[in-house]
């Protein structure tokens, strides 16, 4: 009777287990996760609000810098036009007509993440990127040689409620045909927490203290948090 009480202990943990979040996508955030590119965005919306004709914004305020850095492009293009319609038009027309010549040559890929998405996608996981960047996503992951590992990307002009919204998990969770709980959401700002947890994902931080949230500092070690 003792050895059946034993086995039946033992049988309902490993069903226990077996029904816990187990992650079968990984989401990225794109900028200060999969790249670095703040000095990057910062000379291009510099060279924006220059060729427009208006104060370049202090990009030496810390506080300021880390939260302009998570806005959408319209998000940004608000805070160099300072809310006036006419300079956002004249802004959009020069996104639209001129080309910045620096590309992404200011734009710097994270070390260790090539690694990680090799093994990623050795154990069947699925990888997508969630970013409040636009269009140049493609473009971006193209030129760093690592397009052919995202199957799923969702950028700001793909969602109507970019992040902190968590529309681009559900988004995502839609495109594979699992459920929140089993994503991990890989990202570096309270953007990208709040769209985890309001989404019911898994946040793991890249770099960065948000909350409770466990903390990597090496692409690599996503590996410890698939369960």
């Amino acid at each position: 009777m003792k050895k059946n009480k034993i086995a039946y202990t033992i049988t309902i943990i490993l069903i226990g287990v077996k029904y816990m979040r187990q992650i079968r996508a990984v989401i990225y955030d794109c900028d200060g996760v999969i790249v670095n590119s703040d000095n990057a965005i910062i000379s291009y919306y510099s060279w924006l609000a220059e060729k427009s004709g208006v104060e370049i914004p202090d990009w030496s305020d810390e506080k300021f810098k880390r939260i302009v850095l998570s806005y959408t492009e319209d998000g940004i293009v608000d805070v160099i036009s300072k809310g006036s319609h006419v300079i956002k038009d004249r802004i959009y027309k020069i996104i639209r007509t001129e080309q910045y010549k620096s590309g992404f040559e200011d734009i710097i890929l994270e070390e260790t993440l090539p690694a990680a998405l090799d093994l990623l996608k050795e154990k069947g996981i699925f990888i997508a990127v969630d970013t409040n960047r636009g269009h140049s996503l493609s473009d971006l992951l193209t030129y760093f040689n690592i397009r052919e590992y995202f199957s799923c990307l969702i950028t700001s002009r793909d969602v109507e409620n970019p992040k902190p919204s968590p529309e681009g998990v559900y988004k995502i969770c839609s495109y594979y045909n699992i459920e929140p709980k089993n994503v991990l959401f890989l990202g570096d700002s309270m953007t990208d927490y709040m769209a985890a947890k309001q989404s019911g994902a898994f946040f793991l931080s890249y770099k960065n203290h948000l909350h409770s949230a466990p903390i990597i500092n090496d692409h690599k070690d996503i590996i410890k948090y698939l369960y």
